[in-house]
């Protein structure tokens, strides 16, 4: 498919360059778009890949630590003799010296995990040792407490939720306990923990985030309160309400070895800040490179419509008949350099060529006038004789007696009358032609023109089966026009009329159209008709409808001719219906009120026919 046919043919160059500059600006704008959103896009996913990824390598580090404080308790709990040894402990406050014990204080009792404490339950959930020595808890049921409950009752090692400071401990801490197991696999004792909350040691597995403004972390429990945050003073705050995600970037790791959570938020026009200044950057580049690619454009087009437009005006120009400027494109060496050059040779060549043919036109024009004055010379010189020859004629044809001489001085008066009425075509058109006619206006009265015209059907019906039909009202207003010429465009239409026409009828009717002020001659016969191929030309000069030497009908193709010309000179109209075998119709159209004729100094031309009133 032509890519001219996306446009509508009536836009202009300029309007399609224009309508592809904006075409290509808005695709450029939508893929810089679409290049710059998933560029946003892309580093607004790292930068929350990043703040998810502080979180969970928080949420590992806490797993590895309550990892590792599991193990020791279990690993404590497999010593053998735990609860006698223990006992012994806080009877005579003293370790044991057996290599266990030793093992226990120096890899286990003095772990930095458990920096509240330890403690160890019995069956009924009474504390018989404590870590460390005389610790509250001693001797104290913890059975009641929710997580050592739990513990009993489901024999699952347990990590409690955050505890508040309480009597047993004076700080807020949480508890990870073991359970204890005889060789019968009954559930015997409790080992746990005290994980102090306040301390440093637990809040420093926060301390390796990179903490920006407006930025925290917390470590939350089941319970959704808070064990650790950056913030100290958010401690134990259980009712935290719920950031709003369009306006907070929040991110939230869980732990493997409790029901814990990390989760970090930051307003996200802080925590996105780069990805903004990015955003901003990318729009403003990108507004620049509209701007450039507009400005380019508008260069382009206007480079390219500025030369076509110029070589449209030099086409226009030299259209309308002027050559005399040149056609020059300054400063290119493009197509339209080349285009150009290809006009101005045309200029030339069109200047050499109309120089040429004027010079031809002069001479054909002294040609015609020296043949119309030919014409009209040769027709009036054969006039005069033939005058004396058909004056002679009608004077012996009244003195003879004798029927045959008569008969042949008659034939000889009918053969004058067609070279009298032949000649007279001739000057006619010799001086239409020449411009030498002039036009003697005057009001011509319809009906003594029909008289005029009837007394010429007379005489041309004579030895003719045709009927002649006057249809005309008997009111018609008088025609302001030359009376001779309205007579000759009539006598030479019903002059053809009956010419051609052996036998049937032949109409004339006259109209008046008021609306447009013009008087309608119509002259219809039933004669031979005329071939539609024909009509387009008939009323061309010395043009017949049977052209050949051998022709039945004479004359020398004037008539119609000399009808147009001096039907153009009234300033009517003169059309022709015919079909062959059936007639013609010839239809003349006359102005009621001759039109005055345009001043010289309107036109700026001289007229070749002076209008006289």
């Amino acid at each position: 498919m032509p890519f001219s046919n996306f446009f509508p043919r009536h836009w202009s160059i300029k309007t399609k360059s224009i309508t592809l500059v904006i075409a290509y600006v808005v695709t450029l704008c939508v893929v810089y778009s679409s290049f710059s959103m998933y560029l946003v896009a892309r580093e607004e996913k790292e930068a929350k890949a990043q703040f998810q990824q502080t979180v969970e390598t928080i949420a590992a580090k806490l797993d590895a630590h309550l990892s590792s404080g599991r193990k020791q308790l279990v690993a404590m709990t497999k010593l053998p003799d735990l609860f006698r040894h223990a006992r012994m402990i806080v009877e005579t406050q003293a370790v044991s010296s057996t290599s266990a014990w030793n093992t226990l204080q120096y890899g286990f009792l003095q772990s930095p995990i458990f920096n509240g404490g330890l403690f160890l339950l019995d069956r009924n959930g009474v504390v018989t040792w404590t870590e460390p020595a005389r610790f509250p808890w001693l001797g104290k049921t913890l059975i009641d407490s929710a997580s050592i409950a739990r513990l009993y009752a489901d024999e699952h090692e347990v990590v409690s939720a955050g505890i508040a400071a309480n009597p047993f401990f004076e700080k807020p801490h949480i508890v990870m306990s073991v359970p204890i197991y005889s060789d019968k696999g009954e559930l015997h004792g409790v080992l746990g923990g005290v994980i102090d909350l306040s301390g440093d040691e637990f809040r420093s597995f926060l301390n390796g985030a990179l903490l920006d403004q407006r930025r925290f972390i917390d470590v939350r429990d089941q319970n959704g309160c808070i064990l650790a945050s950056s913030h100290s003073e958010r401690l134990l705050q259980c009712a935290v309400e719920a950031p709003d995600p369009e306006e907070v970037l929040t991110s939230m790791a869980s732990l493997s070895q409790a029901s814990w959570h990390v989760v970090s938020e930051q307003p996200r026009h802080i925590a996105l800040a780069d990805v903004r200044r990015m955003h901003h950057l990318l729009w403003w580049v990108g507004l620049g490179v509209v701007l450039l690619a507009g400005n380019v454009g508008a260069r382009f087009v206007d480079s390219l419509v500025g030369g076509i437009r110029v070589l449209t005006a030099d086409a226009k120009r030299m259209a309308s008949g002027d050559l005399s400027q040149p056609v020059v494109l300054e400063k290119r060496e493009d197509e339209l350099a080349i285009l150009a050059d290809a006009f101005e040779r045309m200029r030339v060549e069109l200047g050499r060529s109309r120089s040429m043919l004027e010079q031809r036109i002069e001479e054909q024009a002294e040609f015609i006038r020296m043949k119309e004055e030919f014409l009209a010379n040769v027709s009036h010189e054969l006039r005069t004789p033939l005058h004396v020859i058909m004056g002679y004629t009608e004077i012996l044809a009244e003195q003879e007696s004798d029927d045959l001489k008569r008969t042949m001085l008659g034939h000889i008066k009918v053969k004058s009358d067609q070279l009298f009425r032949l000649l007279s075509d001739l000057m006619t058109f010799a001086g239409i032609n020449s411009g030498e006619n002039a036009l003697q206006m005057s009001v011509v009265r319809v009906p003594d023109l029909l008289e005029t015209l009837a007394a010429l059907a007379e005489r041309l019906r004579q030895e003719k089966d045709i009927s002649v039909i006057w249809d005309a009202p008997v009111s018609l207003p008088g025609i302001e026009t030359d009376a001779l010429r309205l007579e000759q465009i009539l006598t030479n239409l019903l002059t053809n009329a009956f010419k051609f026409t052996t036998y049937g009828q032949i109409v004339v009717r006259v109209r008046y159209a008021s609306a447009q002020e013009v008087m309608v001659f119509e002259i219809a016969d039933t004669g031979i008709g005329i071939p539609s191929d024909k009509l387009s030309f008939i009323f061309n000069e010395f043009n017949q409808v049977d052209g050949s030497a051998n022709r039945r009908h004479g004359g020398m193709g004037l008539g119609l001719a000399i009808v147009k010309q001096l039907v153009q000179l009234l300033h009517g109209t003169v059309t022709v219906s015919s079909q062959p075998g059936k007639g013609s119709t010839f239809t003349v159209t006359i102005p009621v009120r001759f039109p005055p004729p345009p001043s010289r100094a309107q036109t700026g031309v001289s007229t070749p026919l002076e209008t006289v009133t």
